[in-house]
């Protein structure tokens, strides 16, 4: 008899409110810019789980692409997607 294990792989702890507070050159963020911010963060542990279907995890790193973009344009942060395995 053989069983089984999936393993799911909890998302990361959301950065701490002060290292979100500034951009990469320490201008506070305004509230379009934290709400980027966080929509980017969520998509991005979304991303990390691997129990997600085939098709969501397709359309999860489409809907990252352009926002990856922005918020590495807005100089809110700066990281390759291929460096955090998304």
């Amino acid at each position: 008899m053989s069983t089984t294990t999936t393993t799911t792989t909890a998302p990361p702890a959301p950065r701490a409110a002060a290292d979100r507070a500034t951009d990469l050159l320490g201008a506070p963020l305004d509230d379009a810019e934290q709400a980027l911010l966080d929509v980017y963060d969520r998509i991005v542990a979304a991303l990390r789980r691997d129990d997600l279907p085939p098709c969501v995890a397709a359309n999860l790193r489409a809907a990252l692409a352009p926002i990856a973009v922005a918020v590495t344009d807005l100089g809110l942060r700066f990281e390759h997607l291929t460096d955090l395995g998304v």
